[in-house]
């Protein structure tokens, strides 16, 4: 019986073979020149995306990668020959495809080595090998029979189909349109300054070939390229320049017929180094200038596609603001008492938003941390830090997170950003304080169809470069008009308000749906505190469940599935330095904070909140999160007030930034924490109410959910 099978199973095997042969034989070649060629357009186009970045160096490359690939390939099958008598140049030739086309889609889908990247690459090397043999059988071997032709027609389309796919901008994601239906109509708030402004605006270029020289600065002290590795060796080869001299470039945008303005700098991030980066901010000099602000953009080029450099990147801004403070001071400078030394902001994109807060911090320092050898004599009198889709921690001074005091904050920050994926600057948000001398605001701004590079002009759409970017979702992106415009109105309010007092649109900042319609349609969701703000809980104390921040206080649940404080996740990792609280419940539950004796007069309430229920917006359970805050008095009385009623918090955020997503049905979940301020004299309540003598503060949520909470206390109401 055994025999019988073996000799039944070795006749199919047979028929098999002759069958393939047959249709596809001899049509190893196509195989290994099919593989050449996408091994050559991947590796070729992600070196020329970093080092070469225009035609002939895509070109170049991708033709030296080819002619390495095929002599490998037959290099290979000639030893395999001699030493195995066989050339298997299609085993080969498929392990070169499969490798290539898996290690593109890893890298475009954002993940490791998950079985959807494996599938998806399987299918795509069959597709591609199938449409190879098909073809060289039939225009090369002669091959017209039925099955061959219909591979043919069949793997051409399935080719149209993929580079449809790989080439177009993806899908439309309509899950914004649906957040926004969830909210209630909004009455106008103040009205923004959205156009241009009145003042006329001049540009001028410092720096070799500029109109004013600048003359050079020596890094060496804060950065060093590793030249003994490929991009170090690179980096060393493109500039003329040694870090002992690097030249002080920058743009400036400022108005023509004023003296005395308020100062805006401005840092870009790491990007190729064949892009001018510092002159991808045009859109917000030259709108800004309009309206009475100095906006300088610094060229930090010597700092990129280096690590580690981002305490160089700092100081290399502080040089650059007492450059431009000297050009203000010198009679012979077209700046000439241009700027206002009293009134002075920082801002920052990518890893300059991550720089900007270690520039403050060395603005105060007298040391080097890494080196006390080296002194710092910077105390420039910088008010306000703006920080744009930032990096965190990635240096840390003397190994210490970046940790400030009184000083203004905004954060801008796209949920469709595949270059720094989660919400990392609300790190550097919590890691701000207030002592309660003065008045400060940090302010955090989450935006939904925002990513990565259309903060900058000449960054654009695609996040990643190369081949890689081929599997981004670009079409579900804001325009790149609509996220500068968002750019322009929140950092021109933030600086009305830091740099010269001006309250009118002060609520755009803690109240961003006051003014939704006059702002790009999209989802935001904000968090703020000023620093007037005197937590109840803010769970940073202990681990303590039932200790609150608030001498006295303490907390307890009831109807709770999960109640318990821990760090607040990004993504799936830890990258807030910050505890919150977090609440799962099924039914009916409460969170109480027992106080002693709370005045509320003529305060807000304030706590932030963040759904974390993902089963609920798979369902298609869209709903604000919304629950009850009671409030009691010594004499047991009772106020109330819907949290929906004063702040919009939406569902956790499904986005798809790459075409995966869309292909498996699958989301990466995004979650920013909402502030929600209710004043005292909202709540409502029957008969009297001690608003003075508080002693209780719940929460109450029905039906079932998911949230952090953080940051419960009491805030000045305005």
């Amino acid at each position: 019986m055994n025999n019988l099978l073996t000799r039944r199973g070795g006749a199919v095997l047979r028929r098999c073979r002759a069958w393939i042969s047959g249709n596809f034989g001899g049509s190893s070649p196509a195989l290994c020149h099919t593989a050449a060629a996408v091994t050559a357009l991947v590796a070729g186009s992600s070196l020329a995306a970093l080092y070469w970045p225009r035609r002939p160096g895509y070109a170049v490359l991708c033709c030296g990668v080819l002619a390495a690939a095929e002599l490998g390939l037959w290099l290979a099958q000639r030893l395999l020959r001699r030493l195995l008598g066989r050339g298997l140049g299609w085993l080969m030739s498929l392990g070169l495809l499969l490798g290539s086309i898996a290690y593109t889609v890893k890298r475009g889908a954002g993940e490791g080595w998950t079985w959807r990247v494996w599938l998806f690459s399987a299918l795509t090397a069959g597709a591609l090998w199938l449409l190879a043999a098909s073809w060289w059988s039939v225009l090369r071997r002669r091959r017209l029979r039925p099955v061959t032709v219909s591979a043919a027609l069949l793997s051409a389309g399935a080719a149209a189909l993929l580079a449809v796919f790989l080439f177009t901008g993806g899908f439309d994601d309509h899950y914004i349109r649906r957040y926004l239906a969830l909210l209630p109509a909004q009455e106008a708030g103040p009205a923004l300054d959205i156009g241009s402004g009145p003042l006329r605006t001049a540009v001028l270029d410092y720096g070799p070939g500029g109109t004013v020289e600048a003359g050079t600065f020596d890094l060496t002290s804060f950065v060093s390229r590793d030249t003994g590795d490929l991009t170090g060796s690179y980096v060393d080869a493109y500039w003329d320049y040694d870090l002992s001299e690097v030249p002080m470039v920058g743009r400036v945008w400022y108005p023509a017929d004023r003296e005395n303005c308020p100062i805006l700098f401005i840092a870009h991030g790491n990007h190729e180094i064949v892009t001018q980066s510092y002159l991808g901010y045009g859109y917000l000099g030259e709108y800004l200038a309009s309206y009475g602000y100095v906006v300088v953009s610094v060229d930090q080029n010597s700092c990129n596609l280096l690590t580690g450099e981002n305490d160089g990147r700092a100081v290399l801004l502080l040089e650059h603001i007492g450059l431009l403070l000297g050009f203000s001071d010198t009679p012979d400078s077209p700046l000439y008492r241009k700027l206002d030394p009293e009134r002075i902001a920082i801002a920052g994109h990518s890893r300059g938003g991550e720089m900007v807060a270690t520039a403050y911090l060395f603005n105060g320092y007298d040391r080097y941390p890494e080196n006390g050898a080296i002194a710092f004599d910077y105390n420039y009198n910088i008010r306000s830090i703006i920080a744009l889709a930032p990096t965190v921690n990635q240096y840390m001074p003397a190994d210490h997170s970046v940790e400030l005091e009184d000083v203004n904050y905004l954060l801008l920050h796209g949920a469709a950003d595949r270059d720094v994926r989660s919400f990392m600057g609300m790190t550097q948000y919590e890691n701000i304080s207030f002592t309660g001398q003065g008045d400060y605001l940090k302010t955090a701004l989450y935006i939904a169809g925002a990513n990565h590079g259309q903060f900058n002009e000449l960054w654009g759409a695609y996040d990643q470069s190369g081949p890689f970017a081929r599997l981004l979702n670009v079409e579900s992106l804001l325009s790149e008009a609509d996220q500068q415009e968002i750019a322009r109105v929140f950092i021109k309010v933030f600086l009305d308000v830091t740099l010269l007092g001006e309250e009118r649109c002060r609520t755009l900042l803690t109240d961003w749906d006051s003014c939704g319609s006059q702002l790009p349609e999209t989802v935001y969701v904000q968090c703020y505190e000023t620093s007037a703000f005197r937590p109840i809980a803010d769970f940073e104390e202990d681990s303590d469940l039932e200790t609150a921040a608030m001498e006295g206080a303490s907390l307890s649940a009831g109807g709770m599935k999960l109640w318990t404080e821990e760090l607040i996740g990004l993504d799936g990792s830890t990258a807030h330095d910050a505890h919150a609280l977090r609440l799962r419940w099924q039914r009916r539950a409460n969170v109480k904070i027992s106080v002693p004796a709370l005045d509320l007069t003529g305060q807000a309430l304030t706590f932030d909140l963040c759904d974390l229920d993902s089963a609920a917006v798979e369902r298609g359970d869209l709903r604000l999160v919304d629950g009850e805050v009671v409030l009691t008095d010594e004499d047991g009385g009772t106020a109330a007030a819907r949290i929906s009623d004063f702040a919009a918090v939406f569902p956790i955020l499904p986005v798809r930034t790459d075409k995966l997503d869309f292909l498996f049905d699958t989301y990466s979940y995004k979650k920013a924490f909402a502030t929600v301020t209710i004043p005292a004299g909202e709540f409502t309540h029957e008969g009297n109410f001690d608003f003075g003598r508080i002693v209780e503060v719940s929460f109450v949520f029905d039906g079932s959910g998911e949230v952090m909470m953080d940051n419960i206390g009491v805030e000045a109401a305005e």
